[in-house]
C-alpha cells in the first residue's frame, strides 16, 4: 500500500488529539505523572500538520515548523496499530528531503521517557543535547 501525506483540515482535529493521546499519554505520565491534552479540537492550530495515510486511510500525522536556519519536526505520531511498518520513516524522509532541498537541517525533540532514539538515529539524526525532560536531535543537510 502507498503512504501519502495530505494537509490536515479542521475535520481532522479530533483525530489528531486522539492520536496524540494514543502515542504520548504513557510517556507524559511516566515523565510528569499525569496526562494533559495539548489542546481542544476547536482551538488546535493545524499549521504545518499533515495526515499520514496508508491506502487512503489515516494512520498518523507529521507536523513541522520552519525556522530561519532549520526545519523543526513538532510531531510525528503513528497510530499504534500501524507502528513498525516503516510508515514513520517514509513520512520523516519526505519532510527531511524538503528541508534538505532548501539547504536546511532538520531538528526535533523527544521526551526522555520515549524510546524513539533508535528510530531517529537509524534515520540519520544525532543527539545534540539532553535535559531532564527532552533529548534534542538534529540531522544535517544531506
Amino acid at each position: 500500500m502507498t503512504t501519502t501525506l495530505r494537509p490536515a483540515t479542521r475535520s481532522d482535529a479530533l483525530y489528531l488529539l486522539k492520536l496524540e493521546e494514543a502515542c504520548m499519554r504513557a510517556y507524559a505520565e511516566a515523565l510528569w505523572g499525569a496526562w494533559r491534552p495539548s489542546d481542544t479540537a476547536e482551538t488546535l492550530d493545524l499549521s504545518g500538520h499533515e495526515i499520514i495515510e496508508l491506502g487512503g486511510r489515516p494512520c498518523g500525522c507529521v507536523a513541522v515548523s520552519w525556522q530561519p536556519d532549520h526545519m523543526f519536526v513538532e510531531k510525528l505520531y503513528i497510530d499504534p496499530a500501524y507502528q513498525g511498518r516503516g510508515i514513520g520513516a517514509v513520512a520523516l524522509k519526505a519532510k527531511t528531503s524538503i528541508a534538505a532541498k532548501k539547504g536546511l537541517p532538520t531538528k526535533l525533540s523527544v521526551l526522555t521517557t520515549n524510546p524513539a532514539d533508535r528510530f531517529y538515529t537509524r534515520e540519520g539524526f544525532t543527539l545534540e543535547a539532553k535535559t531532564p525532560e527532552r533529548r534534542r536531535f538534529s540531522k544535517p543537510v544531506e
